[in-house]
């Protein structure tokens, strides 16, 4: 895969080093811009860059992951790579094996370099671990640390990026989350400039909290959303759509009619997020799953609801998934009304936290009063939903057309 490539550069205070960078990084025949982030520097590291060629753009709230998503999104390429500032002495030609390495599904590539005097500290005794215990499909790249790496940002929300040290983690995972591959290749020695504990050792606790935080988001879980009117999602379930969304886990919506006013509202909301689709009602019988470990949750409305057409469709889906041995197939029920109250009987065994989504849900029933098309439901910080397997077994039998008995001995088997 070929193409222009925009190389983006996060710099604090990095006027004596920047203009060798990106005199050296211009000389490639691949590397059609260079864009440097001054993140809130008191030297003259955006005047540096500028006399060097450079594009200079100012971010002055300090943090790594702040420059880098104003890189990001300033860049005119969608293929950007992320270099550091402080590089000296490297064979920058070197960095062409990351741009070789573009293919179809791939969405990161890593540069997996070597520096005699670094043991790689964070790398073996914090990412992979948690890689390992946490992420399985990532165990195997073997520079997940690296700061040096071309992304095709056209995979993730890169707006949403942590603005800490920890985005380039952040930006690994999301990738994965989104079902692109990430790669690694070999980029040769870089001499890194030694820094003393204190510094590598706030680095640590800044990824450990970021690692915390994102191990809670079941990253690689896709969720499948299935209902008739678009109305039931914003009644139930859309703040728990767009906190998923906004972690970079996939979301597939299935509505009766993806083009009614109700359905473009809800596109409209996901517009930036890459990893939301929406889709037809009918479609969904054809579902497959585009995540890396096959893991889904549906949500559907209760059989109490005005609508049981979506809620049968879900259990069609789940059945086939199942048989499919896509095993972690959970199918939780959305408390879908238009009057305020929840259908009857609703019991929530499920809650979810749902205050990182609450501006996005609250965008969309905005819209929708103004349409007069207003929806019921909680407006608070959680989401309550009760299982499929929880409902009473005449319910399920009658809704699935599978007795209760011979539905728990599929399950056994």
């Amino acid at each position: 895969m070929t193409g222009s490539v925009s190389v983006v550069i996060p710099a604090r205070n990095e006027a004596g080093t920047i203009h060798d960078v990106i005199t050296n990084l211009s000389r490639q025949d691949w590397v059609d811009e260079v864009v440097v982030v001054d993140n809130a520097s008191t030297d003259d590291t955006a005047e540096a860059a500028r006399a060097a060629g450079a594009r200079a753009i100012h971010e002055a709230r300090p943090g790594m992951g702040h420059a880098l998503r104003t890189g990001i999104s300033a860049a005119r390429n969608d293929w950007i790579m992320k270099v550091d500032a402080d590089l000296r002495d490297f064979d920058i030609s070197l960095f062409a094996n990351m741009a070789a390495a573009r293919a179809d599904g791939v969405g990161l590539i890593k540069g997996n370099w070597h520096d005699p005097a670094n043991n790689m500290l964070m790398t073996r005794l914090l990412v992979r671990p948690f890689l390992r215990r946490r992420l399985p499909g990532l165990a195997g790249v073997a520079a997940p640390n690296s700061g040096l790496y071309l992304l095709d940002r056209r995979c993730i929300a890169h707006h949403e990026i942590t603005g800490s040290y920890a985005a380039d983690l952040d930006i690994m995972l999301r990738v994965h989350a989104a079902g692109a591959a990430v790669r690694d290749v070999d980029i040769g020695r870089i001499d890194h400039a030694q820094r003393d504990l204190d510094h590598y050792g706030a680095q640590a606790e800044t990824i450990m909290d970021f690692l915390l935080d994102t191990a809670g988001h079941g990253l690689t879980e896709e969720i499948v959303v299935l209902v008739g009117d678009g109305r039931d999602l914003a009644t139930s379930g859309l703040g728990h759509c767009a906190v998923r969304a906004r972690a970079g886990a996939i979301v597939t919506i299935f509505v009766r009619d993806p083009d009614d006013a109700v359905a473009l509202l809800l596109r409209e909301a996901f517009a930036a997020y890459p990893t939301v689709s929406l889709l037809p009602l009918s479609q969904s019988g054809a579902f497959t799953p585009r995540g890396p470990e096959r893991r889904l949750c549906l949500l559907a409305p209760h059989p109490g609801s005005h609508d049981p057409a979506a809620l049968r469709a879900a259990i069609a889906l789940r059945a086939r998934l199942l048989a499919e041995r896509v095993e972690a197939c959970e199918l939780l029920l959305m408390p879908v009304t238009r009057n305020g109250a929840p259908p009857a009987p609703f019991h929530a065994d499920f809650a979810f936290d749902v205050s990182k989504g609450v501006t996005i849900r609250q965008r969309v029933r905005d819209r929708l009063s103004t349409l007069g098309r207003g929806t019921g439901g909680a407006f608070g910080h959680r989401e309550t939903f009760q299982s499929f397997g929880s409902l009473p077994s005449a319910l399920r039998q009658d809704l699935t057309g599978v007795p209760a008995e011979a539905a728990a001995q599929s399950r056994a088997l």
